[in-house]
């Protein structure tokens, strides 16, 4: 159970609370990270037009269309709006989270709508950075929970499909190779010596519900391994573990509060809005 948790975990923050974006913009690294902007509109304002120069703007508005952060991963849009502001203009860094929290004169507010498409996340979930991410916390769970570093998982052929009604499946496959045995003239030919390694094929079907707009809790869940039907026990038992990941109260350690405002998944594409607020920091 706490295999299929940890990396189902890892599938989920990358889209139901936009953990791509916020992990990378906590990391100071967004800047860095973007590869490039197929469109992208700002607009900022102002009235009157003197309160620039105080470090007061009205509102920004910035709409981005086919953002790549690193190769494979791309996010289809990305729109936000914010309340008034007020930074320190001579002191303003964008740097990186805390940077950006110094230079405001007063909490930052606004509204973020976030939008992948399926063939967006299964790309992502593709990259070379991604599975190596999912297979590292994997290895590092297995080997925590076993005690030993010798027994280990492969994790591959990881595909997502959005569902209406906010549902999606996941389906992936672990495998663990067989120990290495003498080949003698029984074993030629046997299943041990065609297949060297003992694959698990999982799929799991579930539907994400948005809880006081700080929790994302994962609904009737169902699942697979190799065709053969998990135990409502088991199931259960992972979502809950899951669920308690997906918390948007974990940000306001880095002066972030964040409300899921919308969650949205048909076949097509997954949709976030939030609201967030950043909250200023002394230097």
């Amino acid at each position: 159970m706490e295999i299929l948790t940890i990396v189902l975990a890892g599938l989920l923050g990358i889209g139901s609370s936009g953990g791509i974006i916020l992990d990378r913009i906590a990391q100071g690294e967004i800047s860095s990270q973007v590869i490039s902007v197929e469109q992208q509109a700002v607009r900022i304002d102002n009235q009157p037009n003197y309160d620039a120069a105080l470090g007061k703007l009205a509102r920004i508005r910035i709409a981005s269309r086919g953002i790549r952060i690193k190769p494979g991963i791309r996010i289809a849009s990305f729109d936000l709006e914010t309340d008034p502001l007020a930074v320190k203009l001579a002191k303003i860094k964008l740097s990186n989270i805390d940077r950006l929290r110094e230079s405001l004169a007063a909490p930052a507010a606004g509204a973020v709508k976030v939008v992948f498409t399926q063939k967006d996340l299964n790309q992502a979930l593709q990259s070379t950075e991604i599975q190596a991410q999912l297979q590292n916390t994997l290895n590092r769970l297995i080997a925590s929970k076993a005690g030993s570093t010798n027994i280990s998982y492969q994790l591959s052929d990881v595909q997502l499909e959005l569902r209406p009604q906010n549902r999606l499946q996941i389906s992936f496959k672990l495998s663990r190779p067989r120990p290495s045995l003498p080949l003698t003239t029984s074993s030629i030919g046997t299943s041990e010596a065609k297949n060297p390694s003992r694959e698990l094929a999982i799929s799991l079907r579930l539907t994400l519900k948005v809880i006081d707009g700080e929790r994302v809790r994962l609904l009737d869940p169902q699942g697979t391994v190799n065709g053969r039907p998990m135990s409502s026990r088991l199931l259960n038992g992972f979502a809950t573990g899951i669920s308690d990941r997906l918390n948007l109260n974990t940000l306001s350690a880095d002066g972030i509060l964040a409300r899921i405002l919308q969650l949205e998944i048909n076949e097509d594409n997954l949709q976030l809005i939030s609201f967030v607020r950043l909250e200023t920091k002394m230097p």
